[in-house]
């Protein structure tokens, strides 16, 4: 069956039912523009890739928040809630299916409309999705937390005005602020998107009020699992005799990424990276970990028997070959990997973690 997207939550503001929101339309476009030719038919398009760059998007959403079943006092923050959510730039999130997915959003234009409803307020809201893309949930950095509309005074501590932060970065708490629903105690594995994706898929689109508040947190992720399960899609060398690491690996991403993560964990020397038939060298020998990201960053951690530290190399130990260029490109679908180790006899593998995107 065809799912809709469904979004469901904005900061920390939980659409937690069918009823709150009444409307949501996407829109969007692709930056291509064509030109008419003069004496012939149609237009030149200057479609230079595979996949065009889109341009920002846009939501308009309609929301019913129904106070109903607040209590009196809860009724009086309730619409600062709402109003200090409207005015942050974050993270937008919605379900597909059986994916979650987010974008980075911020409110351009809102307005409230009269309601003769006594509990009852209708705000347009029109949101501008910057990014043109939506990034699909790493479910190892996300974790889920049961929600109800009666939490939100967990989230943000009204009843003194600005007595703390109420521990939104996962900072420890204070005494003032001791049932933050943001507590670090409840980051951990079973909250994670990892282990009850399921349950939370189904909840999202159950017609009940009660949800889940979705919570990103890179450093508890971490924290939670053994490093190496968080680095991406993993190749070894299949026989120590031999200097090479080749094979593919499959993603989901439906916009080439470019957003891509490489590790080298080994013994190994002037390691030649090939992936999609594209090739960078990075210079030196290594005995540890070395990483490389999309903005060409460096760094190299020794092996652990070693004294030395974690140290950044210089961009000049990056070398593309001729008729190459720099960065890789991971593509919906299997993905070729060929790894020149110059090590014949140490077991080397590498990491891949891409960004996985669709619009």
């Amino acid at each position: 069956m065809f799912q809709v997207r469904k979004y469901v939550q904005f900061n920390d503001l939980v659409i937690d039912n069918y009823d709150m929101l009444a409307s949501a339309d996407l829109s969007g476009g692709f930056k291509t523009t064509t030109v008419p030719f003069s004496y012939t038919h149609g237009s030149y398009a200057p479609l230079k890739g595979r996949q065009q760059f889109a341009t920002e998007q846009s939501l308009s959403m309609t929301l019913n928040l129904n106070t109903k079943k607040l209590t009196c006092d809860q009724r009086k923050f309730y619409k600062r809630y709402l109003q200090q959510n409207l005015l942050i730039a974050g993270r937008l999130w919605a379900v597909e299916g059986e994916q979650l997915l987010w974008t980075h959003a911020f409110v351009r234009d809102f307005s409230e409309t009269y309601a003769l409803e006594r509990y009852v307020v209708h705000i347009d809201i029109d949101l501008v999705l910057y990014e043109g893309i939506w990034h699909k949930a790493d479910p190892r950095k996300t974790f889920l937390q049961p929600y109800s509309v009666c939490n939100f005074e967990d989230i943000h501590h009204f009843p003194t005005p600005l007595e703390c932060d109420c521990c939104l970065d996962c900072l420890p708490t204070s005494d003032p602020c001791p049932s933050c629903l943001s507590d670090c105690e409840f980051l951990n594995a079973d909250n994670s998107l990892c282990e009850i994706q399921e349950d939370v898929i189904s909840a999202f689109y159950n017609q009940c009020g009660d949800s889940f508040r979705i919570i990103h947190n890179c450093e508890v992720g971490l924290d939670i699992w053994d490093d190496e399960r968080m680095l991406g899609h993993k190749l070894c060398k299949e026989d120590l005799c031999n200097h090479l690491i080749a094979g593919e690996f499959y993603s989901d991403t439906l916009l080439d990424s470019r957003n891509v993560t490489i590790t080298l964990i080994g013994t190994f020397e002037n390691p030649e990276i090939t992936i999609n038939g594209n090739t960078m060298i990075i210079l030196g020998e290594f005995d540890g970990r070395l990483t490389l990201n999309a903005s060409g960053d460096m760094f190299y951690e020794p092996d652990e028997c070693c004294p030395s530290k974690n140290e950044s190399l210089p961009i000049n130990r990056l070398q593309i070959p001729e008729n190459n260029t720099f960065g890789f490109v991971v593509r919906n679908g299997m993905n070729q990997v060929l790894v020149e180790t110059n090590n014949c006899c140490d077991p080397v593998c590498i990491f891949i973690k891409e960004e996985r995107l669709t619009i």
